[in-house]
Parts: structure tokens; sequence; C-alpha cells
């Protein structure tokens, strides 16, 4: 019996447990992408020796800090190059065991091994110039076991399903894998460690002084003790949830029109690149998506605003990071939910362009309030959770911090929202190539993608070093940190502090998403395209199943009104539900013929399906019982 039930021939479709399980994938490659956003305060204590006691200079781990954050941009661009080859390898992958299944559990074993060793057998190599070659080989160790399993979220999605509404709902189930990851990771680490774990007290020399100086927790060698296991246990069992969603479709009936054809090599890359025009404006401004919600999310970003600028305020930094960062997952709850039935309504691009648009308007907003922040003026900072002399809690709020939690909360569900929605849509792209050249290769389409992501989200370490260390002289070169003395940072610094905010929490954001903005003019898969492209596979798709070579399916069925109308997906039509009556098509509202007008410009018309049908040759169709 076929695995899909549905009245549209061709159509592949999920179980509903298969599409909630698959993008826990990605949460199981987050969980790592969120631990090393600590890398630059892990090595720039262990690198030089810190732990080996001694006297030693802060100086030293500011400059070991920040070379790190440049080696750490280098490897993200290594692991950016390793994508094609990888692409290449999944698309030529056809063993017992699937296409992608093994790249999955061996790339998360992988990321487990090299982590390991990083994060814990360093610490006991006694020479300094050994650890840091072993430093860069458990990290490239690390970036291959995370390319190899990235690879996989967005190549192999296009196995689980090709139903469009199906695929738009990828993005809530990633967004409840995200807060099991990027968030679990960053709150434990950036929340809940900080304030269990203490700072280390380190002897400083300084012009032939020693005194004693304290660290963050980031340094603390307990703080990683607890974090690295954590992560490495729960994005194993990510994985293995993965794995289980796509075990009954990672075989050859899911894997294109011609599951026989020979598979493309790395040397195809060239020619896709150059014909597949839509994966170069998705990659683009999902890059550019990435780099913002990176530099935004990351720690550096939260101590940089909720301890050196609020905690002049007599508030701490952990009664506003967690309360503030809970509470702006309430918003993305919201803006997911909402995204998600824009998505699958009227299709992803437009809820990328609609979301991006309102998160842009949103910041507007957080740049005023960010002006207006004066820490003399206890109405003009954030204040929420204070502790008394007696150490009891309390709860003080103003109506800065309100207006913030509402512009934040809101701008943060809006732009998570539209990075998010990117995914799904690397299917579609993938589904596009077949479509034109009638090749299936969703490894070279995923790592394409994943490549430009990583080259441009590479600059996010490096922008926030350059945009706070450089800006804020008072950090004596180190990066903003828990435990850090910052108590006369903002009154000598004040211009610099509310700059580096302005910059690293609005500014360099919005100018990702006018990039995203203008991608999404030219990008043309939704819609009316995607339906033809469906269609035409999956005629195409059957008549090759039946004997007829590729190269002549593909000069028979190029566009919709040539394909039989068993083989067109279906326009969803809403019903009366107490009545069974059709409800008509809600007439366009102002937004809808703004986004016609600026975004669906270049998207093409198409001619009634089927209304010049080419019928698959008797010779080449299968019978009914065939099919099943």
């Amino acid at each position: 019996m076929a695995e899909t039930t549905t009245s549209e021939r061709g159509l592949n479709k999920a179980k509903q447990w298969q599409v909630a399980l698959f993008p826990f994938n990605n949460a199981a490659t987050n969980c790592y992408l969120a631990l090393m956003s600590f890398i630059a305060y892990y090595g720039g204590y262990y690198l030089f020796g810190g732990f080996m006691g001694g006297v030693i200079s802060v100086v030293t781990i500011n400059v070991v800090t920040q070379a790190i954050s440049f080696v750490v941009m280098g490897m993200r661009i290594f692991d950016g190059l390793t994508d094609p080859p990888c692409g290449s390898w999944i698309d030529r992958t056809r063993g017992k065991f699937g296409k992608f299944r093994p790249f999955m559990v061996g790339g998360n074993v992988l990321m487990a091994i090299s982590c390991l060793c990083l994060f814990f057998a360093i610490r006991y190599v006694p020479y300094e110039w050994l650890r840091w070659v072993l430093f860069i080989v458990c990290y490239i160790g690390y970036t291959l076991g995370y390319t190899a399993q990235c690879a996989c979220t967005k190549a192999g999605q296009t196995c689980i399903t090709n139903d469009p509404h199906q695929r738009s709902q990828f993005a809530i189930w990633d967004m409840i894998g995200m807060i099991g990851s990027i968030v679990l990771v960053n709150a434990i680490g950036s929340g809940l460690l900080p304030m269990i774990v203490p700072g280390i007290e380190v002897s400083e020399i300084k012009d032939g002084v020693v005194s004693t100086v304290t660290l963050g927790s980031q340094y603390n060698p307990q703080f990683y003790n607890i974090l690295v296991p954590i992560v490495i246990i729960f994005s194993f069992i990510y994985t293995a949830m993965a794995v289980f969603a796509i075990w009954s479709k990672d075989n050859a009936k899911f894997w294109g029109v011609d599951a026989n054809a020979k598979p493309a090599t790395i040397k195809d890359y060239a020619g896709i690149i150059k014909g597949n025009s839509q994966i170069r404006w998705l990659v683009l401004s999902s890059g550019f998506n990435k780099l913002a919600s990176t530099i935004a999310t990351s720690g550096t970003v939260a101590y940089l605003l909720y301890d050196i600028m609020m905690k002049q305020s007599g508030s701490s930094y952990n009664g506003l990071y967690l309360p503030i960062y809970v509470l702006s997952f309430v918003f993305m709850g919201a803006f997911f939910l909402a995204g998600t039935k824009t998505a699958s309504n009227k299709g992803q691009k437009r809820a990328i362009v609609q979301y991006t648009a309102i998160a842009f308007l949103i910041y507007i907003g957080l740049v005023i309030m960010l002006l207006i922040w004066d820490p003399t003026d206890p109405d003009k900072v954030l204040t929420l959770l204070r502790w008394d002399d007696s150490n009891k809690m309390y709860l003080t709020i103003n109506l800065f911090t309100i207006c913030w939690i509402v512009l934040y909360g809101c701008g943060y569900g809006a732009y998570n929202c539209c990075s998010e929605m990117c995914i799904p849509m690397v299917a579609d792209c993938t589904d596009y190539e077949t479509y034109r050249s009638g090749n299936y290769v969703p490894g070279i389409m995923g790592t394409i993608f994943s490549l430009i992501d990583k080259l441009v989200s590479s600059l996010a370490t490096v922008f926030t070093t350059l945009f706070t260390v450089n800006l804020i002289p008072g950090l004596g070169g180190a990066l903003p940190s828990s435990g850090m003395d910052t108590s006369a940072i903002v009154d000598s610094n004040y211009a610099g502090v509310r700059l580096s905010a302005i910059i690293t929490i609005c500014l360099l954001p919005m100018i990702s998403w006018i990039i995203t903005l203008i991608s999404m003019h030219f990008y043309e898969l939704s819609g009316e395209k995607l339906r033809e492209i469906q269609a035409v596979n999956a005629v195409r798709k059957e008549a090759i199943a039946g004997g007829m070579s590729k190269d002549e399916a593909m000069k028979t069925w190029t566009e919709i009104d040539q394909v039989p109308a068993e083989f067109i997906p279906k326009e969803k039509v809403r019903k009366n539900k107490k009545t069974g009556e059709i409800i008509p098509p809600k007439k366009d509202n102002f937004f809808d013929k703004l986004y016609q007008k600026v975004w669906c410009g270049k998207e093409k018309t198409f001619e009634v399906a089927s209304s010049k049908a080419i019928a698959i040759p008797e010779q080449y169709r299968i019978k009914e019982n065939e099919q099943q």
C-alpha cells in the first residue's frame, strides 16, 4: 500500500507526527550552535593557560578573546566551504539506511566527540601552542559534524512532504525546537548558570602591581562541566526524534521524479547556481536574516543591554534578562502561530515579507527608546525584579519597561518567524530545480543555502566584537560578561554605550531586513508557480515510472496547462462547518494589494490549468493496482 493517501496523484503527504518531529533535526544542531556562542569566553581563559594558576594578565585574556572571534569567523567560513562536498555526498548516497539518516546520526556523534575534546581534554595540555592546534583541530571536527547533520534539515524535508500546506507547518515545529535548543542553552548559559556558578578570581599584573580581579562565570570550568553535557544529551534526543520521523520516507520512492537517475556531482554546482536564480535570492535573504538574529540574540548583546546599561538603575542582570527573555517567547509563540497561518493561506513568501516589515517598523520604536534611555532617570531605564536588603525579591516596573517588553517581544517574534520560514522554502527551491533541470539535488540545494548563510552569519561574532569592545573603551578590550565590574562604564562612556546598543540591537538587524525585503521582490516561488511545479513534477514522475525517458518527459510537460487535471494540486476550499456551503475568497485588502504590487510584479500569470492537457501515453501508464 502506498505511504500516503491523497486524492491528487503524485502528491507526497506526510503523517502529522512526521511533520512535527523532523524539524527537531534543526534543534539538534542549534543546541551546539548556541553552545559555541560561549567559545570566545572559554578560549580567552584556557588557550593561554589561565587555568593553571599563577599571575596572569587580564589584557592577555582580552587579546585572546578578540583573536578567537576572528578564528571563529574563519571556522564558520571553513564550515561553509565544506558544505558543497557534503551536499554532493548526500546526493550520491543510496544505501540501505537511506540518503539522510547516516549523515544525521554521524554528524551528531562527531559533534559530541569534538565538543568533549574541545571543552575538556584541551585543559590538560601543558603547551600553549599545542592547545591552539588542538583547539582548531577540534573545532574543525565540530564544523564537519555540524555540516553533515545541518544539511539534512534542508535536504530531508523534500522527501517528507511536497504539500505546501504541510511545509508551512515546519516553521511552527521548528520554533518549538528552537525553544528547546537555542533558547534553552542561552537561558541556561546566560541566565541560570551565572546565578549558581560563581565568577572566577585571577591575579592580574598591571604596571608591575599584582591585584585580584573577578571574571564572569563563563570563564569558570564549572560552567562548562554543566552546560556541555546538557547540550550533548538534548541534541542526541532531538536527533533520535528526527531520524524516527524520516525513517519510512528516506528511500528512493520519494527522491525526485526519477529514482534511478544519475546523481548530480559537485561539478554541477556552477550550473545549478547559474540556472536556479530562486535559491540565490532565498539564501541572500536568509543569510542576512540569520546575521541579524545571531547578533541581536547573542549573550554579548544581552550583557550590554541588561547588565552594563540597565544595572545603573539598581536592577540586576538576572532580574531583567530571564523574565524579559521568557516574555519574549510568549510573543514569539503568538507570531509563529499567526505566521504559520499566513504562510498556509497566502504562501511562505508573503509571510516573510509581512513579518519582516513588521519587525522593521517595531525596531524603529526600539531605536527611539534607546535614544531616550537615561541612566540618571529611574523612569527611563529598565526595571523589573529587584532584591531588598533582606534578600527578598520584589517587583518594580515603569512605563519605559512595559514599552520595551512589548516592542522587543513583538520584534523578537516577528523576525524569528521570518528566519524559520526560510527553511521550508529550500525544499521549494529543490522542487524547482527538479522542475527546471530534472535533477533531484536536495543535498546540493541545502548546502548552497547553508554555504551563503554561514558566510554571511560568520560576520556576526566580528561585528558584535567591533561594535562593543571598540565603542566602549571602559570594557578594557573584553567582551561584556556576567561578573564583570561595569560600575564606571556608563558614567565614563555614556555615548559609546548608547551607540553600541543601537548598532548591535537595532541598526544591523534593520539593514539585514531591508536586504531581505529587496530579495523577496525577486523571489518568484509562491502561489501559482509552486502549484505548477508540483503538477509538472508529478506527471513526469509517473510517466518515467512507466518507462518513459526523463528527457522525453521533460520535453512533454513544461507548464501547468499541459498537465492532466488529476495531477494538479487542488486549491483548498473553505467551507462553513455548520452548513457545508463554500465560503467565497475574501476580497483583497490594502496590504494584499500593496504586497501584490511591490513583491509579486515578477511572478508569472498562468493559463487555465489543463487547458492543453497532454495525457500520459498508454504504453507508459501505470495500472491502478501497480500504484498501490
